[in-house]
Protein backbone atom coordinates (compact mmCIF):
# COMPACT_ATOMS: atom_id res chain seq x y z
CA UNK A 1 0.00 0.00 0.00
CA UNK A 2 1.22 3.47 -0.83
CA UNK A 3 1.91 5.60 2.22
CA UNK A 4 0.12 8.77 1.19
CA UNK A 5 -3.45 7.76 0.57
CA UNK A 6 -6.49 9.75 1.61
CA UNK A 7 -9.81 8.00 1.56
CA UNK A 8 -13.05 9.46 2.85
CA UNK A 9 -11.03 12.55 3.82
CA UNK A 10 -8.89 10.45 6.16
CA UNK A 11 -5.16 9.84 5.78
CA UNK A 12 -4.55 6.09 5.84
CA UNK A 13 -1.67 5.30 8.18
CA UNK A 14 0.42 2.17 7.89
CA UNK A 15 3.35 2.28 10.27
CA UNK A 16 6.53 0.45 9.51
CA UNK A 17 5.08 -1.10 6.40
CA UNK A 18 8.51 -2.18 5.27
CA UNK A 19 7.92 -0.77 1.83
CA UNK A 20 10.91 1.11 0.67
CA UNK A 21 14.17 0.62 -1.10
CA UNK A 22 16.38 -0.72 1.71
CA UNK A 23 17.86 -3.92 0.34
CA UNK A 24 15.95 -3.60 -2.94
CA UNK A 25 19.15 -3.36 -4.95
CA UNK A 26 21.89 -5.95 -4.50
CA UNK A 27 25.04 -4.56 -2.88
CA UNK A 28 27.11 -6.05 -5.68
CA UNK A 29 24.97 -4.55 -8.45
CA UNK A 30 25.53 -0.81 -8.19
CA UNK A 31 27.87 1.87 -6.92
CA UNK A 32 27.65 1.93 -3.12
CA UNK A 33 26.88 5.66 -3.04
CA UNK A 34 23.98 5.16 -5.45
CA UNK A 35 22.55 2.43 -3.22
CA UNK A 36 23.08 4.54 -0.07
CA UNK A 37 21.46 7.53 -1.77
CA UNK A 38 18.36 5.60 -2.82
CA UNK A 39 18.05 3.95 0.58
CA UNK A 40 18.50 7.34 2.26
CA UNK A 41 15.77 8.89 0.12
CA UNK A 42 13.54 5.93 0.90
CA UNK A 43 14.15 6.35 4.65
CA UNK A 44 13.33 10.06 4.33
CA UNK A 45 10.15 9.24 2.41
CA UNK A 46 9.13 6.74 5.10
CA UNK A 47 9.73 9.37 7.81
CA UNK A 48 7.61 11.92 5.96
CA UNK A 49 4.86 9.39 5.23
CA UNK A 50 4.74 7.72 8.64
CA UNK A 51 5.59 10.61 10.98
CA UNK A 52 5.13 14.01 9.33
CA UNK A 53 1.98 13.35 7.30
CA UNK A 54 -0.06 12.11 10.28
CA UNK A 55 0.84 15.37 12.07
CA UNK A 56 -0.19 17.34 8.99
CA UNK A 57 -3.50 15.56 8.69
CA UNK A 58 -4.22 15.88 12.38
CA UNK A 59 -3.91 19.66 11.90
CA UNK A 60 -6.09 19.45 8.79
CA UNK A 61 -8.71 17.49 10.73
CA UNK A 62 -8.69 20.18 13.44
CA UNK A 63 -9.26 22.82 10.72
CA UNK A 64 -11.40 20.63 8.45
CA UNK A 65 -14.19 23.09 7.68
CA UNK A 66 -11.77 25.83 6.72
CA UNK A 67 -9.42 23.54 4.76
CA UNK A 68 -12.13 21.79 2.74
CA UNK A 69 -14.08 24.96 2.01
CA UNK A 70 -13.77 25.53 -1.70
CA UNK A 71 -12.25 22.09 -2.41
CA UNK A 72 -14.44 20.38 -5.02
CA UNK A 73 -16.10 17.18 -3.78
CA UNK A 74 -14.26 15.04 -6.35
CA UNK A 75 -10.88 16.34 -5.05
CA UNK A 76 -11.44 15.98 -1.30
CA UNK A 77 -9.32 12.82 -1.23
CA UNK A 78 -6.51 14.29 -3.34
CA UNK A 79 -3.58 14.73 -0.94
CA UNK A 80 -1.94 17.46 -3.00
CA UNK A 81 -5.13 19.52 -3.34
CA UNK A 82 -5.97 19.26 0.37
CA UNK A 83 -2.43 20.16 1.45
CA UNK A 84 -2.44 23.09 -1.00
CA UNK A 85 -5.66 24.35 0.58
CA UNK A 86 -4.22 23.91 4.08
CA UNK A 87 -0.99 25.66 3.08
CA UNK A 88 -2.92 28.71 1.86
CA UNK A 89 -4.37 28.95 5.38
CA UNK A 90 -1.04 28.33 7.11
CA UNK A 91 0.68 31.04 5.05
CA UNK A 92 -1.61 33.60 6.72
CA UNK A 93 -0.92 32.39 10.26
CA UNK A 94 1.51 34.08 12.66
CA UNK A 95 3.94 31.18 12.98
CA UNK A 96 4.48 31.13 9.21
CA UNK A 97 4.72 34.90 8.76
CA UNK A 98 7.05 35.15 11.77
CA UNK A 99 9.10 32.34 10.25
CA UNK A 100 9.56 34.36 7.07
CA UNK A 101 10.95 37.27 9.09
CA UNK A 102 13.14 35.02 11.24
CA UNK A 103 14.52 33.38 8.09
CA UNK A 104 15.81 36.77 6.95
CA UNK A 105 17.47 37.29 10.35
CA UNK A 106 18.93 33.79 10.17
CA UNK A 107 20.38 34.38 6.70
CA UNK A 108 21.92 37.68 7.83
CA UNK A 109 23.47 36.06 10.91
CA UNK A 110 24.73 33.17 8.79
CA UNK A 111 26.29 35.60 6.34
CA UNK A 112 28.00 37.73 8.99
CA UNK A 113 29.06 34.58 10.89
CA UNK A 114 27.36 35.53 14.17
CA UNK A 115 25.15 32.44 14.21
CA UNK A 116 25.89 29.54 16.59
CA UNK A 117 25.10 26.55 14.40
CA UNK A 118 25.84 24.04 17.17
CA UNK A 119 22.38 24.51 18.64
CA UNK A 120 20.55 23.67 15.41
CA UNK A 121 19.50 20.02 15.04
CA UNK A 122 22.39 18.61 17.11
CA UNK A 123 21.17 14.99 16.91
CA UNK A 124 20.68 15.06 13.16
CA UNK A 125 24.01 16.87 12.76
CA UNK A 126 25.79 14.15 14.71
CA UNK A 127 24.15 11.39 12.68
CA UNK A 128 24.98 13.12 9.37
CA UNK A 129 28.60 13.58 10.42
CA UNK A 130 28.95 9.94 11.51
CA UNK A 131 27.37 8.66 8.28
CA UNK A 132 29.72 10.88 6.25
CA UNK A 133 32.76 9.79 8.31
CA UNK A 134 31.78 6.14 7.92
CA UNK A 135 31.39 6.53 4.18
CA UNK A 136 34.77 8.26 3.90
CA UNK A 137 36.40 5.58 6.08
CA UNK A 138 35.12 2.60 4.07
CA UNK A 139 36.08 4.19 0.76
CA UNK A 140 39.52 5.11 2.15
CA UNK A 141 40.00 1.47 3.17
CA UNK A 142 39.59 0.51 -0.50
CA UNK A 143 41.55 3.30 -2.17
CA UNK A 144 44.47 0.94 -2.78
CA UNK A 145 42.41 -1.08 -5.22
CA UNK A 146 40.02 1.67 -6.35
CA UNK A 147 42.89 4.09 -6.90
CA UNK A 148 41.78 7.53 -8.11
CA UNK A 149 38.22 6.51 -8.97
CA UNK A 150 36.62 7.39 -5.63
CA UNK A 151 34.29 10.34 -5.99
Amino acid sequence: MSKTIKWTTQLLVKEGSGSGLCGAHPDWGHHPSWIAGLEGLSAYNNWVSEIVMPIVFQWIEEHKTEVYEGVPEKLKDDVGVVIASAFEIVKKMPNYTNGLKKAEEFEAALEDKTLDLKSINPVWTEIAQKVREGTDRVFDEQKGVLKGTIR
